[in-house]
């Protein structure tokens, strides 16, 4: 997003919008394994889906970090190192129990077991803790330290690198979760700085599109 502080400097805590479609899959999911009737393979291979898509866009979320974020900041922000160290360590933790959650998902699409179930939620559960306190660690000293010591382009950049991350045909289903938690003022500024032809998109079939898919996962329309 393109939006500019007072100062001139870019408005990065637009990211917490994107850390909100994270903290809303991986919190919602463990509950949603478990009500997977046993043996419904259908059921579990919908939410294994789920987890896949969301995965990979953390996945390119953090490794935009990784390359665009984080050796600006060691360079600029040299009396915050240990800080940004810090956050480099998560992502690979973070990492490590995707790879898990990935190897139990896939045990669980094939047999739909309770026991499958339970050792894949666990998994995600574990997973959601240390994601949740990486984005709180992020948000709160991360962004602000970026706010001061990047580009709005080299902002800009890194915004551009996750959206062309997201196939074509996904698009409107991502503004839909990055909407959902969304204030008013934050919803009204997404939709300005879509282009017009995904902002028509969105208001013909995109909306409908994306409650469809989320009654379809969560078993009730978004919010």
């Amino acid at each position: 997003m393109s939006t500019l502080t007072s100062t001139g400097r870019p408005d990065t805590g637009d990211m917490i919008l994107a850390h909100n479609i994270f903290r809303h899959a991986f919190g919602s999911l463990p509950d949603l394994i478990r009500a997977v009737p046993d043996g419904d393979v259908a059921r579990a291979r919908r939410l294994v889906e789920f987890q896949t898509e969301i995965a990979t866009g953390l996945h390119h979320h953090h490794t935009g970090e990784d390359e665009l974020m984080w050796p600006l900041l060691l360079e600029r922000a040299p009396t915050d190192h240990a800080l940004v160290l810090r956050m480099e360590e998560q992502h690979e933790r973070i990492g490590e129990l995707l790879d898990r959650a990935t190897a139990r998902a896939a045990a669980f699409e094939t047999s739909a077991s309770r026991a499958d179930g339970e050792a894949w939620a666990g998994t995600v559960s574990a997973l959601f803790t240390e994601l949740d306190g990486h984005l709180r660690e992020e948000e709160t000293h991360i962004l602000p330290l970026a706010e001061a010591n990047m580009t709005v382009a080299e902002w800009e950049l890194l915004g551009e690198r996750g959206r062309g991350s997201v196939p074509a045909d996904r698009q409107l289903i991502l503004l839909g979760f990055l909407l959902l938690g969304a204030t008013p003022e934050q919803r009204t500024r997404v939709l300005s700085e879509v282009p017009l032809g995904a902002r028509l998109a969105w208001r013909l079939v995109g909306r409908r599109a994306f409650a469809k898919e989320y009654r379809e996962i969560f078993g009730r329309p978004p919010a």
